[in-house]
């Protein structure tokens, strides 16, 4: 079983055990009612009957979620948990608004009930009952990514407000207090009538693809941008779908990277973004060629002229590498800095190295006459391109013929060493 199966399996699991013990908790506060003649205790036995058969549909709908993909639905039935929520939602404000009728009767009827200390007794355990029981649902919920189970965890944890207004017309009816019991049954219900709309609003906004936030968005994107190869990200969309989110991206990579190239990075960036996000079952990449304006060059040299040093026959064991901003677009040199090379002398992997130099250096683009076999590979594997020049030229010269589309890529080292 794969962690999304088991993930909906952990929410079927909750919505029974939360289904079978209200009902328990309801009759025994529908028995103590009725004896009792406490009808704000019937009333409230009723209404968790109500909330165990909105969690029976919870079931139904993650049940339902569970069927494999078919012809008829090839991206399967993660929204019946959606279409579930929406009904349970509705069913909420309904009830709410039919107990906030009943508390405006009960206004003018004084009451008084037969057994107190039980009807104190069943209403202390089930304020602890409820609230445990909303804890349980909303963090299995928040688990397995249920949005049924958090609607129905937030209308348990309303029962505890209704616990509270029971033992408060429990103790005031020992005084003959009236109104008590008609106030208490209205503000409930106005609480749950709100809970009902913003569920109600929450599942139709999932049929309709919301998105589920810019946070897990700005997430997503970070871990995509962790990924070599990727240099921007263009596009980015993600939706719910039941207890789980499906998206896509649109990424750009290096101009000149190959098809195959750009396969192995569009794969592992979903490869990623499914491991870091368990709630993301469906994650497409399309890839484009990326195209900055500005670009940074570097060439090696043997002298500190800036744009008029020669270019040198060496790569790896230059004396200088000359790092050229350049606006493709204008076709204009922004900035020249020189950068000593300090790994000249190194004995050994000198080519990594100075490879792994000019990486930290941000560079684009390498121009030269040569280079080994190490500092290409080392270059190549961090997108960096490698143009040749053949004849005897400046680094000004170099550019010109750069801008100009006049250079020859390099698609393998042109010597083994270095």
């Amino acid at each position: 079983m794969n962690m999304k199966e088991e993930r909906i399996k952990q929410g079927e699991k909750a919505a029974l055990v939360g289904a079978f013990s209200i009902i328990l908790l309801s009759i025994l506060e529908a028995l103590i009612g009725l004896f009792s003649s406490a009808l704000i205790l019937v009333s409230d036995a009723l209404h968790n009957l109500t909330d165990s058969l909105v969690l029976f549909a919870s079931w139904l709908g993650l049940r339902i979620s569970r069927r494999k993909p078919t012809e008829k639905f090839p991206f399967g039935f993660y929204k019946a948990e959606n279409l579930i929520s929406l009904l349970i939602s509705i069913f909420i404000v309904y009830a709410a608004f039919e107990l906030l009728i009943e508390g405006y009767q009960r206004i003018f009827v004084l009451t008084e009930f037969k057994m107190p200390l039980e009807v104190f007794g069943i209403t202390i355990v089930s304020i602890i009952f409820s609230y445990f029981l909303a804890v349980y649902l909303i963090k299995k919920g928040k688990k397995v990514n249920s949005q049924a189970l958090i609607v129905n965890g937030k209308e348990r944890r309303a029962h505890v407000l209704s616990g509270i207004a029971i033992l408060l017309v429990v103790f005031l009816s020992f005084y003959k207090v009236p109104y008590v019991e008609g106030l208490a049954v209205i503000f409930f219900s106005i609480l749950v009538f709100r809970d009902g709309i913003i569920s109600a609003k929450d599942s139709i906004f999932s049929l309709l693809d919301v998105s589920p936030g810019k946070e897990i968005e700005k997430r997503v994107k970070k871990e995509i941008l962790s990924v070599k190869g990727v240099k921007r990200i263009k596009e980015i969309k993600l939706r719910r779908s039941g207890p789980f989110i499906l998206g896509e991206a649109k990424i750009e990579v290096e101009e000149k990277t190959d098809v195959k190239k750009a396969h192995k990075i569009a794969d592992l960036v979903e490869e990623i973004v499914k491991e870091k996000f368990d709630e993301i079952i469906s994650f497409s990449i399309h890839f484009e060629p990326f195209e900055r304006r500005e670009i940074i060059i570097a060439i090696p040299t043997n002298e500190n002229k800036k744009l008029n040093s020669k270019v040198s026959k060496e790569f790896s064991r230059a004396n200088f590498f000359v790092l050229v901003k350049v606006d493709r677009k204008a076709k204009k040199v922004k900035k020249v800095v020189v950068k000593k090379n300090k790994f000249k002398e190194k004995k050994i992997r000198v080519g990594l190295t100075v490879g792994n130099f000019l990486v930290n250096q941000k560079v684009d683009i390498v121009i030269c006459k040569e280079i080994g076999g190490i500092a290409f590979n080392t270059l190549r594997s961090n997108f960096v391109e490698i143009f040749r020049i053949k004849k005897d030229l400046t680094i000004k010269e170099s550019i010109e013929k750069f801008l100009k589309g006049k250079l020859e890529i390099v698609e393998k080292p042109t010597r083994k060493s270095g």
